[in-house]
């Protein structure tokens, strides 16, 4: 699992840039023959070169026509550096040849007073519950260190409920390690189609927002308690996920989705609302605009297009010819 700590939270803090590390990720496959990313040569696997040493083949990039209509289905990058940009050229000419630029939300077109209450009324205690009360003594724990090491009050996060602070912890960490959300990619495009092109939202941060309503106080702890475990190495995590971004290697970042998601109910569940569950809308709605004709450049989390699940797949058994550029 894109520019607040609201659209960043639907799990996809994944395909993330990382131009200030010049640490080299190795991508090692053991036996079973699944991926592994790691900062240090692979032993006792079956060792490949470093992925910042692969030459860059393609960009994370689709194309899919049926009917009247072309998508160009871009894999988004929610937190950026500076050394992203410019952008492949082909990505750039796509862009230029769409009428509608398609997002998840419009992040640009949003009212903070309205945000905020939003923010206050979804994600904040009212009934005199803290996080504290929420979470056993090691969490509790754990999750007033990370705060210190993030210089942030854990008062702050403690009047949030767990998802949000999840998201909170994530964000912050992220803009630690130097990455910015106004750096993203889906932030770059919407303001290059602003005046310019027709946007049309995928979803909305209210309705983004009510799917952790959904979740019981049991898995919103839990997602906590993984964001926890996570930030220890996430550092490595997401320069891996850069390297099979830069590829345009589809398959390299879902097996590293895969790989970092628990093999429990809570996860399952977060993973079929904020995944599964959002490929096949977001897909039903693509498959609408299509229909009416003309060429829509599609910027959604790059997570949402890998997988059998992923929105390529359910274009293809849709019967949509799809290719990657």
């Amino acid at each position: 699992m894109a520019h607040t700590i609201i659209t960043i939270g639907l799990l996809l803090l994944t395909a993330l840039f990382s131009g200030i590390s010049q640490a080299e990720v190795y991508r090692c496959a053991s036996a079973n023959g699944s991926s592994t990313f790691q900062d240090r040569p692979c032993q006792g696997q079956t060792a490949t070169a470093p992925l910042n040493q692969i030459k860059k083949e393609r960009p994370f990039l689709w194309q899919a026509s049926a009917g009247k209509g072309t998508l160009y289905l871009l894999g988004s990058i929610h937190f950026g550096t500076p050394s992203m940009y410019p952008l492949p050229t082909i990505i750039s000419t796509t862009f230029n040849r769409a009428d509608t630029l398609v997002v998840e939300a419009n992040i640009l077109d949003v009212d903070p007073l309205s945000t905020a209450q939003l923010i206050t009324e979804k994600a904040l205690y009212h009934d005199g519950s803290t996080l504290q009360k929420e979470l056993n003594a090691t969490t509790w724990q754990q999750l007033t260190a990370a705060a210190r090491t993030l210089n942030i009050p854990v008062e702050m996060l403690n009047q949030q409920k767990p998802w949000f602070a999840s998201m909170t912890l994530t964000s912050l960490a992220l803009n630690h390690f130097g990455y910015s959300e106004a750096l993203g990619i889906d932030n770059h495009f919407l303001k290059q189609a602003q005046g310019q092109k027709k946007i049309v939202e995928l979803e909305s941060l209210e309705w983004q927002l009510s799917l952790f309503e959904q979740l019981t106080p049991q898995a919103q702890v839990a997602m906590l308690e993984e964001t926890l475990r996570e930030l220890k190495n996430g550092k490595t995590f997401f320069e891996g996920m850069l390297h099979a971004w830069k590829n345009g290697d589809a398959e390299a970042l879902q097996a590293l989705i895969d790989e970092s998601t628990p093999n429990d109910a809570h996860a399952a569940r977060l993973n079929q609302l904020i995944i599964t569950d959002r490929n096949h809308s977001m897909t039903k709605v693509l498959n609408g605009l299509a229909n009416q004709g003309g060429h829509y450049f599609v910027v959604v989390g790059a997570g949402h297009l890998t997988g059998n699940e992923g929105i390529i797949a359910l274009l293809k058994r849709q019967g949509y010819q799809v290719s990657q550029y």
